[in-house]
Order: C-alpha cells, then structure tokens, then sequence
C-alpha cells in the first residue's frame, strides 16, 4: 500500500513537472463577448490547472468523494489551505508537492479562479 501511494506520488511529481512546461491555449468559452472576464492566469497557474482537475474536476467539482471540491470556495480559505500546504502546517503526501514550487501571485490566481466558479449544487 505504501509502496503503490509512493508510486502515485512519483508519477504526480513528473506530470507536475512535464505540466510546468506547457502553456495553456485560452478556450472559446473565454472568448465570448459575452462571458464575464476571467481571472488573468500566468503561464504558472495556467500550466498547474490541469494537475488541480486530475483530482478536483475541472470545473472545480471532484468525481471522487475523497478530493474536495474547490469551486466556489472562498479564495481567502483556498489561498490559506495553499500556503499551509506549502509552509507543510498542513501536511499531505499529495498536496504539499503540489503547493511548495506555488508562489504568492500563482496562490491567489488559483485562489480566485476556482472561487469564481459556481460551486457544487
């Protein structure tokens, strides 16, 4: 067990590294003259997004009762939890690899862009 969590914890490592590399295309929903403006992503935040929906959906709703939703949290609360993570106040084998190379700015994009989405009904 601890062995196959190790495993998983690798293969998140790489794809985070391999995603810090890419650089996300803007959709044709953001596009829209009508759509409300996003917020701006860094080439940063934009190229985590994908490893934040691998557990938490991408539209900030997991599949997986295990994973919380982030959509529609409280970015103060999201940005808090990111930097506990970070500073390893809170500890998790997943998560703290994922917020230690986060800086302030990435933080609060990511923050504010998965409050801004409307939350789970």
């Amino acid at each position: 067990m601890i062995k196959s969590r190790w495993n998983k914890l690798a293969a998140l490592l790489a794809l985070m590294t391999a995603a810090m590399t890419v650089h996300a295309a803007p959709s044709a929903a953001a596009a829209a003259p009508s759509a409300p403006a996003a917020p701006k992503l860094t080439d940063q935040v934009a190229a985590i997004l994908p490893l934040c929906a691998s557990c938490h959906g991408v539209d900030g709703i997991s599949s997986v009762a295990l994973y919380p939703n982030l959509a529609g949290q409280k970015p103060e609360y999201l940005a808090k939890q990111l930097r506990d993570y970070k500073a390893a106040r809170r500890d998790d084998a997943v998560m703290r690899p994922m917020a230690e190379p986060l800086d302030d700015a990435a933080i609060e994009a990511l923050s504010r862009h998965f409050g801004a989405m409307p939350g789970a009904r």
